[in-house]
């Protein structure tokens, strides 16, 4: 009862209709058992070829073949009411479910020729001419084959669409891959920054440290050992950091950004688009508000970076397509919008999608949202990423 409860309404009705007419055949049978015993049991095998036939699809149709071929040879008016739609069902299964088709040739020609001469066989007291010949191999190809070239056409369109299925799943499954992998590049490159940044900053607290412990050795004996300890903590914590954070730089990374001092400013931002406009692009750049020079630099090496894909992303995808940068400072954020038309190239790049996971990774880590489409109402292509000045 609890799996027909989790069936659902389509399986309930297939599940009805395969196993109504076995059921059917069944009951008709126990009927005629004390009456026409051989009739019970013709009746009994084509329920049993039913129930089988999606389990041995061959062997299904030959015995439901069988007892067509006596049913006809006998006369039995029960049996040939069942034979019919014995012979559409079994023949349907065989060509839906034999992958082999010459196999499935063969099975449904031997059934058509045998249910024709059986046919043949009962009218062999009768005057026969070509005519009734004809009729009957019209019967039982209709009966037989026809049955079975939709199954196998059926059988066809279901691996197909397996095919198709199972294309997509592993489609889904590579283009989550990507993303993560891009998502992972984009924190290992954060990570060589922060070893870069960080690197430098405890270098210079060693070598500060370093003096103090010199100058304290004689001028201020009692805090020398003090000095001492701050000069080795902060060696053993660059050693650290550089063993974290070193593991995880990219090998072959792209050419350093500018200087920590430049990098992501108004002058940062207005070199790229400079050398963008020399590539060919016609690029414009709106900047309001303040300069970037005092905000965080994690927040500016996320703004070259943005500038920088985008302005590709431009160049691999609308070659020559007027563009519009607008870099718009506030107090507590700050917003970069591009915005192109849209004009795609005379040979379309390969694209993966993977910059723009990683620009919304490196959006997302530094606390800001990301988007990227289409103008609806424009048709023109539109990236904004909104940074807090302060992580």
């Amino acid at each position: 009862m609890t799996t027909w409860q989790h069936l659902t309404r389509q399986g309930r009705l297939l599940l009805a209709w395969w196993l109504f007419l076995p059921a059917t055949a069944i009951v008709t049978a126990v009927i005629n058992v004390p009456g026409q015993p051989a009739t019970a049991i013709g009746l009994l095998a084509a329920a049993l070829a039913l129930l089988c036939r999606f389990t041995w699809p061959i062997t299904s149709l030959l015995a439901g073949t069988g007892v067509a071929a006596v049913a006809l040879i006998l006369q039995s008016t029960t049996l040939l009411a069942f034979i019919w739609p014995v012979s559409v069902m079994l023949a349907y299964a065989v060509g839906r479910q034999v992958p082999d088709t010459r196999l499935a040739v063969a099975a449904l020609t031997l059934a058509t020729g045998v249910q024709s001469a059986a046919s043949l066989v009962e009218l062999a007291g009768l005057t026969v001419d070509l005519e009734d010949v004809g009729r009957i191999v019209v019967i039982n190809v209709l009966l037989v084959v026809l049955p079975g070239a939709i199954g196998m056409r059926q059988g066809e369109r279901a691996l197909a669409m397996d095919a198709l299925h199972e294309r997509n799943a592993l489609l889904e499954r590579a283009n989550l891959l990507g993303e993560s992998q891009a998502r992972m590049q984009e924190r290992a490159r954060i990570a060589g920054e922060m070893h870069d940044l960080l690197g430098h900053r405890l270098s210079l607290i060693v070598l500060y440290a370093g003096a103090l412990e010199m100058r304290t050795r004689t001028a201020a004996p009692e805090i020398n050992e003090q000095a001492d300890l701050l000069r080795s903590t902060s060696r053993t914590a660059l050693e650290e950091l550089r063993t974290v954070l070193g593991i995880l730089r990219l090998d072959g990374a792209e050419p350093p950004d500018g200087t920590e001092s430049a990098v992501g400013t108004r002058e940062d931002v207005t070199n790229l688009v400079a050398e963008a406009q020399h590539a060919g692009l016609p690029l414009t750049l709106s900047w309001s508000g303040g300069d970037l020079t005092d905000a965080d630099t994690g927040i500016r090496r996320a703004v070259n970076r943005i500038v920088r894909e985008a302005l590709t992303n431009v160049h691999k995808h609308a070659p020559g397509a007027p563009t519009r940068l607008t870099v718009t400072v506030d107090t507590e954020k700050l917003t970069i919008n591009v915005r192109n038309v849209a004009r795609p190239p005379a040979v379309p790049p390969p694209s993966s999608g993977l910059g723009l996971a990683g620009l919304r990774e490196r959006a997302r880590l530094a606390g800001g949202d990301f988007t990227a489409g289409t103008d609806p109402l424009t048709g023109n292509h539109t990236l904004t990423a909104t940074l807090p000045l302060r992580h």
